[in-house]
Protein backbone atom coordinates (compact mmCIF):
# COMPACT_ATOMS: atom_id res chain seq x y z
CA UNK A 1 0.00 0.00 0.00
CA UNK A 2 0.96 3.26 -1.13
CA UNK A 3 1.64 5.80 1.84
CA UNK A 4 -0.94 8.71 1.97
CA UNK A 5 0.14 12.43 1.50
CA UNK A 6 -1.21 12.58 4.80
CA UNK A 7 0.99 9.93 6.10
CA UNK A 8 4.17 11.44 4.22
CA UNK A 9 3.82 15.08 5.81
CA UNK A 10 3.51 13.35 9.26
CA UNK A 11 6.80 11.14 8.45
CA UNK A 12 8.25 14.35 7.58
CA UNK A 13 7.56 16.09 10.39
CA UNK A 14 8.35 13.51 12.86
CA UNK A 15 11.81 13.44 11.20
CA UNK A 16 12.36 16.86 11.28
CA UNK A 17 11.37 17.21 14.75
CA UNK A 18 14.12 14.10 15.62
CA UNK A 19 16.63 16.76 13.73
CA UNK A 20 15.86 19.63 15.70
CA UNK A 21 16.48 17.71 18.86
CA UNK A 22 18.85 16.18 17.95
CA UNK A 23 21.32 19.45 16.75
CA UNK A 24 19.93 21.16 20.38
CA UNK A 25 21.66 17.98 21.65
CA UNK A 26 24.89 19.08 23.90
CA UNK A 27 27.74 17.72 23.64
CA UNK A 28 29.15 15.95 26.61
CA UNK A 29 33.09 15.63 25.77
CA UNK A 30 35.38 18.13 28.06
CA UNK A 31 38.82 18.42 27.67
CA UNK A 32 41.02 20.45 29.86
CA UNK A 33 42.50 22.67 27.60
CA UNK A 34 42.28 23.99 23.84
CA UNK A 35 45.85 23.55 23.08
CA UNK A 36 48.79 21.23 23.90
CA UNK A 37 52.85 21.78 23.56
CA UNK A 38 54.97 18.49 23.72
CA UNK A 39 58.33 19.55 24.92
CA UNK A 40 60.67 17.14 23.72
CA UNK A 41 62.30 15.77 26.92
CA UNK A 42 59.19 14.50 27.96
CA UNK A 43 58.26 10.89 28.15
CA UNK A 44 54.10 11.55 27.42
CA UNK A 45 52.07 13.73 27.95
CA UNK A 46 48.53 13.15 29.71
CA UNK A 47 44.99 15.44 27.86
CA UNK A 48 42.03 14.88 30.44
CA UNK A 49 38.89 13.94 29.60
CA UNK A 50 35.32 13.88 30.86
CA UNK A 51 31.63 12.99 30.02
CA UNK A 52 29.83 15.33 31.81
CA UNK A 53 26.11 14.20 30.77
CA UNK A 54 24.13 11.54 31.79
CA UNK A 55 24.58 9.30 29.39
CA UNK A 56 27.37 6.95 28.13
CA UNK A 57 29.33 8.26 25.31
CA UNK A 58 32.19 6.52 23.04
CA UNK A 59 35.77 8.34 22.29
CA UNK A 60 37.94 7.74 20.07
CA UNK A 61 41.23 10.12 19.34
CA UNK A 62 43.93 9.93 16.51
CA UNK A 63 46.25 12.78 15.55
CA UNK A 64 46.62 14.16 11.82
CA UNK A 65 48.98 16.65 10.28
CA UNK A 66 46.28 19.34 9.48
CA UNK A 67 44.12 17.83 6.30
CA UNK A 68 40.58 17.79 8.20
CA UNK A 69 39.29 14.99 5.90
CA UNK A 70 42.06 12.48 6.12
CA UNK A 71 41.05 9.03 6.84
CA UNK A 72 42.44 8.27 10.38
CA UNK A 73 44.00 4.16 9.24
CA UNK A 74 45.94 5.76 6.74
CA UNK A 75 47.93 8.48 8.76
CA UNK A 76 51.36 8.70 9.80
CA UNK A 77 52.37 10.54 12.46
CA UNK A 78 55.31 10.52 15.12
CA UNK A 79 52.89 9.99 18.45
CA UNK A 80 50.98 7.41 19.84
CA UNK A 81 47.49 8.29 21.69
CA UNK A 82 46.12 5.92 23.66
CA UNK A 83 43.69 4.54 24.42
CA UNK A 84 42.79 5.37 20.51
CA UNK A 85 38.95 4.23 21.69
CA UNK A 86 37.28 4.11 25.16
CA UNK A 87 33.69 3.87 26.31
CA UNK A 88 32.88 6.81 29.71
CA UNK A 89 30.47 6.48 31.67
CA UNK A 90 28.51 9.30 32.87
CA UNK A 91 30.29 12.18 34.90
CA UNK A 92 33.61 9.59 34.13
CA UNK A 93 36.67 11.34 34.08
CA UNK A 94 40.32 9.73 32.11
CA UNK A 95 43.13 10.78 30.76
CA UNK A 96 44.94 10.43 27.18
CA UNK A 97 48.33 9.64 27.02
CA UNK A 98 50.26 11.21 24.29
CA UNK A 99 53.71 10.03 23.36
CA UNK A 100 56.07 10.87 21.22
CA UNK A 101 57.21 7.75 19.00
CA UNK A 102 61.15 9.43 18.19
CA UNK A 103 60.78 9.63 14.02
CA UNK A 104 62.97 12.65 13.14
CA UNK A 105 61.23 15.97 13.40
CA UNK A 106 63.09 19.58 13.06
CA UNK A 107 65.29 20.28 15.71
CA UNK A 108 65.46 23.90 14.93
CA UNK A 109 61.68 25.09 14.97
CA UNK A 110 58.30 23.81 16.38
CA UNK A 111 56.23 21.17 14.52
CA UNK A 112 52.51 21.40 14.67
CA UNK A 113 49.87 18.47 15.08
CA UNK A 114 46.11 18.18 15.44
CA UNK A 115 44.54 16.18 18.07
CA UNK A 116 40.67 14.79 17.09
CA UNK A 117 38.48 13.40 19.11
CA UNK A 118 35.22 12.43 18.23
CA UNK A 119 32.79 11.73 20.70
CA UNK A 120 29.83 9.18 19.90
CA UNK A 121 26.64 9.51 22.04
CA UNK A 122 24.41 6.19 22.69
CA UNK A 123 21.25 5.57 20.59
CA UNK A 124 18.41 6.28 22.72
CA UNK A 125 15.79 3.40 22.45
CA UNK A 126 12.99 3.58 20.65
CA UNK A 127 14.65 6.99 18.56
CA UNK A 128 13.59 5.21 14.98
CA UNK A 129 13.62 8.32 13.53
CA UNK A 130 16.49 10.11 15.68
CA UNK A 131 19.09 11.26 13.49
CA UNK A 132 22.56 10.12 15.30
CA UNK A 133 25.17 12.94 15.47
CA UNK A 134 29.13 12.68 16.66
CA UNK A 135 30.88 15.49 18.13
CA UNK A 136 34.45 15.98 16.95
CA UNK A 137 36.80 18.45 18.00
CA UNK A 138 40.43 19.25 16.63
CA UNK A 139 43.37 20.97 18.71
CA UNK A 140 46.36 22.10 17.94
CA UNK A 141 49.81 20.13 19.12
CA UNK A 142 53.15 21.82 19.06
CA UNK A 143 55.64 19.64 19.29
CA UNK A 144 58.31 21.52 20.57
CA UNK A 145 62.55 20.48 20.61
CA UNK A 146 64.65 21.75 23.30
CA UNK A 147 66.71 24.56 23.21
CA UNK A 148 65.08 26.74 20.98
CA UNK A 149 66.01 30.65 20.71
CA UNK A 150 64.07 33.27 22.02
CA UNK A 151 60.44 32.45 24.02
CA UNK A 152 57.01 31.66 22.62
CA UNK A 153 55.66 34.45 24.35
CA UNK A 154 58.33 36.73 22.60
CA UNK A 155 57.67 35.31 18.51
CA UNK A 156 54.68 37.71 18.45
CA UNK A 157 57.50 40.67 18.66
CA UNK A 158 59.20 38.81 15.58
CA UNK A 159 56.74 39.29 12.81
CA UNK A 160 57.20 41.43 10.12
CA UNK A 161 53.97 43.26 8.32
CA UNK A 162 54.24 44.40 4.48
CA UNK A 163 51.87 45.09 1.59
CA UNK A 164 52.32 43.31 -2.04
CA UNK A 165 50.44 44.18 -4.83
CA UNK A 166 51.63 41.31 -7.39
CA UNK A 167 49.96 38.98 -8.01
CA UNK A 168 47.49 40.12 -6.00
CA UNK A 169 47.00 42.74 -3.34
CA UNK A 170 47.94 41.32 0.36
CA UNK A 171 49.25 41.42 3.59
CA UNK A 172 51.95 39.90 4.15
CA UNK A 173 53.34 38.74 7.51
CA UNK A 174 56.57 36.92 8.25
CA UNK A 175 58.17 35.11 11.56
CA UNK A 176 61.45 35.20 11.96
CA UNK A 177 61.19 32.87 15.24
CA UNK A 178 61.30 29.36 15.89
CA UNK A 179 57.57 29.51 17.47
CA UNK A 180 54.47 29.32 15.62
CA UNK A 181 52.23 32.13 16.59
CA UNK A 182 48.46 31.89 16.20
CA UNK A 183 46.37 34.96 16.02
CA UNK A 184 43.03 34.45 16.88
CA UNK A 185 41.90 38.46 15.55
CA UNK A 186 43.66 40.77 13.12
CA UNK A 187 42.17 44.25 12.70
CA UNK A 188 44.12 46.55 10.36
CA UNK A 189 43.69 50.45 10.67
CA UNK A 190 41.15 51.87 12.40
CA UNK A 191 36.92 52.96 12.64
CA UNK A 192 34.72 52.53 10.31
CA UNK A 193 36.80 51.17 7.54
CA UNK A 194 39.20 49.06 9.04
CA UNK A 195 39.85 45.07 7.92
CA UNK A 196 39.56 42.50 10.14
CA UNK A 197 40.65 38.82 9.71
CA UNK A 198 39.98 35.82 12.36
CA UNK A 199 42.06 32.46 12.86
CA UNK A 200 45.39 33.23 11.49
CA UNK A 201 48.25 31.16 11.82
CA UNK A 202 52.46 32.10 11.12
CA UNK A 203 54.58 28.77 11.14
CA UNK A 204 58.36 29.59 12.24
CA UNK A 205 61.05 31.05 9.58
CA UNK A 206 57.92 31.12 7.49
CA UNK A 207 54.87 33.34 5.81
CA UNK A 208 51.67 33.64 5.79
CA UNK A 209 49.73 36.10 2.91
CA UNK A 210 46.30 37.24 3.10
CA UNK A 211 44.26 38.98 0.35
CA UNK A 212 43.14 42.26 1.10
CA UNK A 213 39.59 42.98 -0.31
CA UNK A 214 40.15 46.36 -2.85
CA UNK A 215 37.03 48.01 -1.54
CA UNK A 216 38.73 49.33 1.32
CA UNK A 217 40.78 52.25 2.08
CA UNK A 218 43.99 52.19 1.03
CA UNK A 219 46.85 50.91 3.56
CA UNK A 220 50.02 52.04 3.61
CA UNK A 221 53.75 52.46 5.60
CA UNK A 222 52.84 53.26 9.21
CA UNK A 223 49.49 51.74 9.72
CA UNK A 224 48.23 50.24 12.96
CA UNK A 225 47.80 46.64 13.37
CA UNK A 226 45.94 45.19 16.26
CA UNK A 227 46.09 41.52 16.90
CA UNK A 228 45.64 39.05 19.36
CA UNK A 229 48.16 36.56 19.92
CA UNK A 230 46.71 32.47 21.81
CA UNK A 231 49.37 31.90 24.45
CA UNK A 232 50.55 28.22 25.20
CA UNK A 233 47.74 27.67 27.41
CA UNK A 234 45.24 28.85 24.87
CA UNK A 235 44.57 32.34 26.09
CA UNK A 236 44.65 35.17 23.49
CA UNK A 237 46.58 38.34 24.77
CA UNK A 238 46.85 41.55 22.79
CA UNK A 239 49.25 43.26 20.70
CA UNK A 240 50.19 45.78 17.98
CA UNK A 241 52.58 46.86 15.32
CA UNK A 242 52.69 49.07 12.54
CA UNK A 243 53.23 47.77 8.67
CA UNK A 244 56.58 48.31 7.56
CA UNK A 245 56.42 48.96 3.95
Amino acid sequence: MMPSPTMFRAGLLWSLLALLWSLDAPAALTVAGTRFVYHAKVSSLSIRVGNSGDQPTLLQAWLDKGDVAADPRKLNVPFVLFPPIQRLEPQQRSALELRYTGEPLPRDRESVFWINLLEVPPRPAGSKYLLQLSYRMRMKLLFRPDGLPGLPEQAAAQLSWALESVPQRALRIGNRSAYYVSMSHLTLGSGTRSIHFEGITVEPYGTTRIALPEAKERLAKGTTIHFEVVDDNGTPFSASAQMQD
